[in-house]
């Protein structure tokens, strides 16, 4: 059977989950063929195919003032780099840095490998690597978010820690090993769930209540990509993504030395942070970077 393109249409109003109405701006249609090789990658949503170490294709994108500090902004669990829409869309942001984010391998658009080699420390940190060289990026600003915290393990395991400028934790695990000795008893009791491999019905509510976890009124058009993410997502990656190991001292080795660390509480703040705080947050990141630029 062949695949027809897809047509997205222009939207304007836009139904949240608590049934009022926001008014978007009007985007251009276009066109996309589910068999190109560059699938979602358009004007709109621009973006680039960057081939890590062992041959994996990890999706990425940059945005904002290339004279500007460089963010690169690493997503967290079953949820990929759409995540930071709201961040890549601000005028603000997109002026005061220069924004770069990448679907990590097993998420969103990059490939989705399932054998345990493909998910060893050295693969990730290398994924990192192509998308740092495909950008010609310099010592950028690294933002972990949630699981995407370990991922700076990760990096710094196989690099000095000049290679990057500084580390954003933002609602952060720094590494695998501490994952569930810093989680919730709300998030610990989803993890059978999660990773069932056999029962369709139990992951479907429990990924649904993972994302209710994460912010509980979220807009209806990106609740709905959140919880499609999580569809694409092979259960064996699922697995090997918690069951992966990695030097959970790295981070601690590196950062002995390093000076000006500042720790912020956003009030009231849900998981996705910079949703439920966004000026607070903003403010907050860039007034770091720019005084440690």
């Amino acid at each position: 059977m062949a695949l027809l393109p897809l047509v997205v249409a222009n939207i304007q109003d836009i139904q949240t989950r608590d049934n009022t109405i926001e008014r978007r701006l009007v985007e251009p249609v276009i066109a996309i063929n589910p068999t190109d090789a560059n699938f979602g990658i358009s004007a709109v949503a621009p973006g680039r195919f960057v081939t890590s170490a062992d041959g994996t294709k990890i999706f990425a994108e940059a945005r904002g003032n290339s004279s500007k500090p460089v963010i690169v902004f690493i997503h967290g669990f079953g949820i990929g780099a759409m995540a930071f829409n709201e961040i890549f869309d601000d005028p603000v942001w997109l002026d005061q840095a220069y924004l770069v984010r990448y679907d990590t391998r097993g998420h969103g658009r990059s490939d989705k490998p399932t054998t345990a080699a493909a998910w060893m420390s050295q693969r990730l940190a290398e994924d990192f690597d192509a998308v740092v060289q495909s950008y010609s990026l310099i010592k950028p600003f690294v933002l972990g978010w949630s699981i995407g915290g370990t991922h700076i393990a990760d990096i710094l395991s196989f690099h000095p820690p000049n290679y990057i400028s500084g580390i954003i934790y933002d609602a952060a695990v720094p590494d695998m090993a501490s994952l569930f000795n810093v989680s919730t008893p709300a998030a610990d009791a989803l993890q059978p769930g999660l990773l069932t491999t056999t029962n369709v019905t139990q992951f479907q509510a429990t990924y649904i209540e993972f994302i209710n976890l994460c912010h509980p009124a979220l807009e209806w058009n990106f609740y709905l990509a959140c919880l499609g993410d999580g569809v694409v997502q092979p259960r064996a990656a699922t697995a090997l993504l918690f069951s992966r190991t990695q030097n959970s001292t790295a981070v601690l080795d590196v950062i002995a030395g390093w000076q000006r660390l500042n720790v912020t509480t956003l009030p009231g703040a849900e998981h996705f942070t910079w949703i439920s705080r966004p000026v607070l947050f903003r403010a907050t990141v860039l007034q770091w970077i720019s005084q440690n630029a």
